[in-house]
């Protein structure tokens, strides 16, 4: 979605503000890189947003960097649109001038992220296995693409190209078909785990970024074979590109659809039968007792019985509770002694919560923040949490620092956020006073 509303922004400043961008472009190139700054600013400080729209919407297009890509997206089209068309004798006046503001908007992306990739290697937060691997390769990715993208926005100022030999500049300015690649490698490997995994939105994303950058590079092949042999009949060529874009994008579909149904299924059976368990976890007694006067009063007490995790063993505790005070309720009333005073009613000590785990979600930094919490007698013996798409340096910060002091106040009111994780505390608080509310007695 961020894409998308990107895309829209991109494509109306080229068409419709292509005028005042060429002829006044350094107001555009300030504009982009304020806006940059202050999206840096925002992300690295303690500014707390609270409308999720401006938060998400408005700097998440800049950090994340979907407004840059979509300005890139619109540069490499205007180089594969066909010659003479209409659209391209608009764009390719103003194409430097979009490059220059792609690049100020791309860094807003590049420092916000290159900030946490140094925090987490200093911090050892590289992950194993296949996410050590990616962490690798997407920082190495990331290196060589402002290594490309710097020196090629340079020299797409006028002052800079006039100064250069006009065929060095075209061929260091090809470097720019790598970047282009890169950037569809670097998002791919970032979007498609997160879609494997039914992260939402990112299955759409894939497939929108994969239409754009496929499709460029399928015009981009096509306009240079029909360049080198104009006479040709553009059936066959306009069928092989068709399949060339069509079965790609397919692949990046199938490659990137939900593969976490199963772990979804299994996940949702604890808490129903948490929810079982909570539910059958009271059990009345009812006892009788003679009083003085002969009278026989029956007097109902309330007892909690642990729940068990398997219903193997919730079934035979609860059959063998029912069989001890059936024994005792006979016991009672077959009695012959009558005391002088009524047997005191028995106490129950009452806790605050019921036994059990519950579960909770809350609103993180750009997703689902979702926490399980065991209580055991009025004690929290048992607190996780996890976030659907929250920054794993900002998250760990945010649980080292409220989850103590849920655990220590057994209550998620008045707690303290993580100074720098203010979004993703925000989170793990709602969802654990979601989770304490229905474990209310």
């Amino acid at each position: 979605m961020l894409f998308i509303i990107s895309l829209i922004i991109a494509l109306f400043t080229a068409f419709i503000l292509d005028k005042p961008l060429k002829k006044c472009p350094a107001a555009f190139y300030i504009s982009a890189a304020l806006l940059t700054a202050a999206s840096i600013y925002v992300s690295q400080s303690d500014i707390s947003i609270t409308n999720r729209i401006v938060r998400d919407y408005v700097l998440g297009i800049f950090s994340r960097g979907a407004l840059g890509a979509a300005f890139w997206a619109v540069v490499m089209w205007t180089g594969a649109l066909p010659n003479g068309s209409a659209p391209i004798k608009k764009l390719m006046t103003i194409r430097g001038e979009l490059s220059i503001t792609a690049a100020f908007l791309t860094f807003s992306h590049i420092v916000t992220f290159g900030l946490q990739y140094v925090r987490n290697l200093i911090n050892g937060r590289t992950g194993s296995g296949d996410a050590y691997r990616d962490f690798v390769v997407t920082c190495i990715l990331s290196l060589l693409m402002t290594f490309i993208m710097v020196p090629l926005t340079v020299m797409s100022f006028k002052t800079v190209r006039k100064k250069m030999n006009a065929k060095t500049w075209k061929n260091i300015q090809r470097l720019a078909y790598l970047f282009y690649a890169m950037i569809y490698i670097h998002i791919m490997l970032l979007f498609v785990p997160k879609a494997q995994r039914g992260r939402e939105g990112y299955f759409l994303s894939v497939l929108v970024y994969s239409a754009v950058f496929i499709g460029y590079a399928v015009l981009r092949f096509r306009k240079y074979y029909l360049s080198k042999k104009e006479k040709t009949s553009r059936l066959i060529p306009n069928t092989v590109c068709a399949c060339a874009f069509i079965i790609p994008l397919c692949l990046s579909g199938i490659v990137s659809r939900n593969t976490n149904t199963k772990t979804r299924v299994t996940s949702t059976a604890p808490k129903a039968a948490v929810e079982a368990s909570v539910s059958e976890q009271t059990q009345t007694a009812t006892t009788a007792v003679t009083t003085s006067d002969g009278t026989k009063t029956t007097t109902a007490v309330r007892t909690s019985t642990t729940a068990v995790s398997t219903a193997d063993k919730d079934t035979k505790t609860t059959e063998a509770a029912a069989d001890e005070k059936a024994e005792e309720v006979t016991e009672a009333e077959n009695t012959e002694e009558q005391p002088e005073e009524a047997q005191p009613e028995e106490t129950q000590q009452t806790f605050k919560y019921k036994n059990g785990t519950f579960e909770g979600t809350g609103e993180g930094y750009n997703g689902k923040v979702h926490v399980s919490i065991t209580i055991e007698n009025d004690t929290i013996t048992a607190f996780s949490a996890s976030a659907d798409d929250d920054d794993p340096d900002f998250f760990d910060d945010a649980k080292s620092t409220v989850i103590p002091q849920i655990k220590n106040s057994l209550s998620a009111d008045g707690i303290d956020a993580c100074s720098g994780a203010t979004y993703s505390s925000k989170g793990i608080i709602e969802a654990a006073k979601n989770a304490l509310e229905q474990a209310l007695n």
